[in-house]
């Protein structure tokens, strides 16, 4: 593998950590390289599980690369991340995300996308996107059904994050533990489901992720499309880009409307 992702082995399972300085932006070079990491390890019949962190001090991803939002490489970017959750979701592998500091936007979303996770007490998890005159596709699939809607119009609206705590109480991660206990936890967590048949489990998580309300492919095909098509040419959508790469505040208008249409 490149630099960007990095793979431990021990024994059935895989530590596969994303090495972006500083904050580990989850661009378009780390989710193809992501990809490749999981063509890898799923042709390997040894293997059964993945455990998919960030390397660093600060946290597992800050998020997406705002430079790829930009309506020239926006579509790229959906459709790689698409294709990732759409992966993490038929993948034969048990999946858990082990979670420190800043989880943000695109990270967050490929955190949920996994089966499992564990979050370090320090841990942030948020959906800024709104922050940035736009929406988060993937996390609008994914939160109602782990969060319930409420909770999850409330994360997306505000772009607020949440401590690791919260995160607990409202069932997105499986539990809280310090950073120095992180790997030991995924593991203990790991390990009884890792005795029962390699088969079972496999068949067994595939009719769980089947259930999963809206996490499907055609959830995350039909919100990416809808992404494409109402921001790209949105005037806010991109003041939000241009501002945060600008470094300002942005300017937003002050209507919630505007003629010839209420999404424009």
């Amino acid at each position: 593998m490149s630099e960007l992702i990095s793979i431990e082995r021990d024994q059935s399972v895989a530590l596969v950590t994303i090495n972006n300085p500083p904050v580990n932006i989850v661009d378009s070079a780390v989710l193809s390289e992501l990809l490749s990491t999981l063509n890898l390890l799923e042709a390997d019949p040894l293997c059964r599980a993945l455990i998919l962190t960030g390397g660093g001090e600060k946290g597992f991803s800050a998020g997406a690369s705002v430079e790829e939002h930009l309506p020239t490489a926006a579509p790229q970017m959906i459709g790689q991340m698409t294709e990732i959750l759409e992966r993490l979701l038929e993948s034969p592998l048990v999946t858990l995300a082990a979670v420190h500091g800043i989880c943000l936007g695109g990270g967050a979303e490929l955190a949920l996308g996994c089966d499992f996770v564990i979050a370090s007490n320090d841990t942030k998890i948020g959906i800024p996107e709104i922050t940035l005159g736009c929406y988060p596709p993937f996390a609008m699939v994914q939160l109602p059904d782990l969060v319930g809607i409420r909770k999850a119009k409330e994360m997306v609206l505000s772009g607020r994050a949440i401590s690791a705590d919260e995160a607990l109480q409202f069932g997105l991660v499986n539990s809280v533990v310090s950073r120095k206990e992180l790997q030991g936890a995924c593991r203990n967590l790991l390990t009884p489901i890792l005795k029962n048949s390699p088969r079972i489990v496999a068949l067994t998580l595939s009719r769980l992720r089947s259930l999963q309300t809206l996490v499907n492919d055609a959830g995350h095909k039909k919100m990416g499309g809808a992404f494409l098509s109402d921001l790209m040419t949105h005037p806010d959508y991109n003041e939000g880009m241009n501002s945060f790469l600008e470094k300002r505040k942005p300017n937003w208008k002050g209507k919630r409307f505007c003629d010839g249409g209420c999404h424009k």
